[in-house]
């Protein structure tokens, strides 16, 4: 590999470059946020929003919310009374957040500041344009011309994965610009140390995240290089993130180590990789410009891009990716190659070089018209790609999907008795956000725990409501919950029901 480290910085674009893209990152950030939401919908959003919102009161962890009708949570099976994105346990009433502390540290800050609506919006919208603008930095530490990096922040900003992303509480955009600031603050720290620390924090803020983000250190450790200096300032910078970490795991796991989430032999295998890896290929392939799967191949095979800032890409996006290859739900859906989001940038990137690469045979003049060619090119590829496939694919449909979780659950805080126990599983999280009363999970029952409940809260006056969608209600209401239901009220594809009088003979 030859020398990385460059003799001059970056030549600034042309001003009319540089307005030119301020205005199509202010565009940008307009129709994300046309079509975002910061509703507190399925898991992961209610998820994220609940342990910011406790996070903003100064709190890590709460209690479950169980009923005093029903003789609070002693004698109780906690977990039966555990939201979405929440983990309880029979032995403790303390219940705590499922998700990684990063994401809801960025909500519940701009929550505070800004209000819980403007708030999280306006973190996912910065974070998205950060992560398009960072892409164009990166690509010119790596020494591409302005028309490449352009064309590799275009190609990322298209990509109907990171749009997806964008426009609700999910933490793979925020992962992804916070990775992006790391290798490129450590891209600037080889002409000026003082950038390592800020590689380093960014690093570990992008741990906070989404703790597999750690496997980007070999890729930042090559482009940092071994200069005792540089390395000391990054691993210093690094240790409040590392701190709080350790903290926040061992307050609410009870180890460093530990997460909310399975235990990791439940949820990596073996047997997952190949399926996982054609997966991913196929939807890389459809989503992205394909010819960016063999462009590195060039960039490989000149010494003048065959360089250590080359194989800090590979490293970037071969151990993101490698870690969820084993994913037990990374090849369920297109959905899932968000998990490794934060590896596409080194892709595209790599690619851009393998164009720079392939333009370095002919004489200057011709090799900068087929780097504006080729970047015009793949750009317009990506944009098409993403015009024709995040419309079969809805992704602009979620604002819809997730809004209806508000929706219903400020009908449910309407219209049911204060004091109602709301039976619900996919809305437990938004219930659990939107209202203050206790849930219960049908899921977790079973006819016979379901009757011992009611039977309680019959003979206390208790009532006791449902939040469902319609395709939740075959097996809540007749398999696992069965009683003489009354529909309250529909919002769209949601019903809301009260257990008649029938159930207190």
């Amino acid at each position: 590999m030859s020398n990385p480290n460059p003799s001059v910085p970056p030549v600034r674009a042309p001003r009319w470059i540089v307005w030119l893209g301020l205005a199509a990152l202010a565009g940008y950030a307009v129709f994300l946020a046309r079509n975002s939401t910061v509703a507190a919908g399925g898991s992961d959003s209610s998820g994220y929003l609940n342990s910011a919102r406790l996070l903003a009161a100064g709190r890590l962890a709460t209690e479950v919310r169980v009923p005093a009708e029903l003789g609070g949570p002693a004698g109780l099976f906690r977990p039966d009374f555990q939201p979405l994105g929440f983990r309880a346990t029979a032995e403790s009433p303390r219940m705590v957040p499922t998700y990684p502390v990063g994401l809801p540290l960025h909500l519940a800050i701009a929550g505070k500041i800004l209000g819980w609506s403007w708030g999280p919006l306006l973190c996912g919208l910065s974070a998205a344009v950060a992560a398009v603008w960072l892409c164009y930095a990166v690509g010119r530490e790596l020494g591409l011309a302005v028309s490449l990096a352009a064309a590799a922040a275009v190609v990322l900003a298209a990509c109907p994965v990171l749009l997806y992303t964008s426009i609700q509480p999910l933490s793979d955009t925020l992962a992804t610009a916070w990775c992006l600031g790391a290798v490129w603050a450590a891209l600037r720290a080889r002409r000026h140390a003082g950038w390592s620390a800020a590689c380093g924090a960014a690093c570990g803020i992008a741990v906070l995240v989404r703790p597999t983000d750690i496997v980007l250190l070999p890729a930042l450790v090559v482009l940092l290089g071994w200069r005792w200096r540089r390395l000391a300032l990054a691993a210093l910078a690094g240790l409040p993130a590392a701190g709080w970490l350790a903290f926040y795991n061992d307050a609410l796991y009870g180890g460093v180590l530990r997460s909310g989430y399975p235990s990791l032999g439940t949820a990596f295998a073996a047997s997952y990789v190949a399926p996982t890896a054609l997966h991913f290929l196929h939807w890389l392939a459809v989503f992205l410009p394909a010819v960016l799967f063999v462009l590195p191949l060039a960039a490989l095979g000149r010494r003048e891009t065959r360089t250590r800032e080359l194989l800090a890409l590979g490293l970037w996006f071969a151990a993101i990716t490698a870690v969820y290859l084993s994913y037990s739900i990374s090849h369920e859906a297109w959905s899932c190659l968000r998990f490794i989001l934060p590896a596409i940038p080194a892709l595209v990137l790599a690619g851009m070089l393998g164009i720079d690469a392939l333009a370095r045979t002919h004489v200057a003049n011709t090799a900068g018209h087929i780097r504006c060619v080729a970047a015009l090119i793949v750009a317009v590829w990506a944009v098409v790609a993403s015009w024709c496939w995040t419309r079969p694919h809805a992704v602009f449909y979620t604002r819809g999907y997730e809004n209806a979780y508000t929706s219903a659950s400020l009908t449910a805080r309407a219209l049911f008795p204060k004091n109602a126990l709301v039976l619900c599983s996919l809305f437990s999280g938004s219930i659990y956000y939107y209202t203050d009363s206790p849930v219960l999970r049908w899921d977790f029952l079973d006819a016979s725990n379901f009757g011992r409940y009611a039977d309680r809260a019959r003979k206390s006056g208790l009532p006791i409501c449902a939040v469902l969608f319609d395709v939740e209600e075959q097996d809540a209401l007749r398999e696992h919950c069965p009683g003489p239901w009354r529909r309250l009220a529909a919002v769209g594809n949601v019903t809301l029901w009260q257990l008649g009088p029938a159930a207190e003979k």
